[in-house]
C-alpha cells in the first residue's frame, strides 16, 4: 500500500473507520440476540441495510416495484 500517496489524496488508512461503520451499520443489526443468519440471508440484510444508511432507500422501492 503506498500510504504516502493515500494520505496526500486525503484517504483514510487505518482501520477505525471501517471497524465503526461495521459496527453501526452490520453488527447493530444482525448481532441481535437469538438471531441466526445464513450466509445469503445475511448479505441480502447487509445490502438493505447500506441502501437505507446511505439514503438510497428509493433506490430500493423502485426495484421492488419494477420486480413485480
Amino acid at each position: 500500500m503506498y500510504y504516502q500517496t493515500y494520505l496526500q489524496k486525503g484517504y483514510y488508512i487505518g482501520s477505525g473507520a471501517i471497524e465503526a461503520a461495521h459496527r453501526h451499520v452490520i453488527q447493530k443489526r444482525l448481532k441481535l440476540s437469538g438471531q441466526r443468519w445464513t450466509a445469503q440471508g445475511l448479505q441480502q440484510v447487509a445490502n438493505l441495510r447500506v441502501a437505507y444508511l446511505s439514503n438510497q432507500w428509493e433506490s430500493v422501492q423502485i426495484a421492488i416495484r419494477n420486480a413485480a
